[in-house]
């Protein structure tokens, strides 16, 4: 009964440290996770400006080729790239706000298993 005890102690203590070593993975796997979300939120974010700078250059040259509703539809293009850009940088605000909480439930999950 003795022997029985410690081989369940043993094969408990063995279950334990290979679930923290999981668990340390874990964590590591999370900020990795954290790096990709990252690039992906600023690339996205990259192509509101991006979107805006090119429709701005074509309103320009519509605007420059002359005519009434040339420079109409440049004014609703000039409109549409102020709303980009808006929207750009609210993207821009709720990328820090959800890096933030990345980064509390990485602390908060770190600090669980440790």
């Amino acid at each position: 009964m003795k022997h029985l005890a410690i081989i369940l102690i043993s094969v408990v203590l063995y279950s334990l440290h290979s679930f923290a070593a999981d668990c340390s993975g874990l964590v590591s796997e999370l900020k990795s996770m954290k790096q990709a979300q990252s690039a992906i939120q600023m690339s996205l974010i990259s192509n509101h400006n991006i979107f805006a700078n090119t429709l701005e250059s074509y309103s320009e040259a519509l605007a420059e080729s002359g005519g009434k509703a040339f420079r109409t539809i440049s004014t609703n293009m000039n409109n549409s790239v102020v709303s980009i850009r808006e929207r750009g940088v609210k993207a821009h605000h709720t990328s820090i706000k959800l890096d933030e909480a990345t980064d509390d439930l990485i602390g908060r999950i770190s600090k669980c298993l440790k």
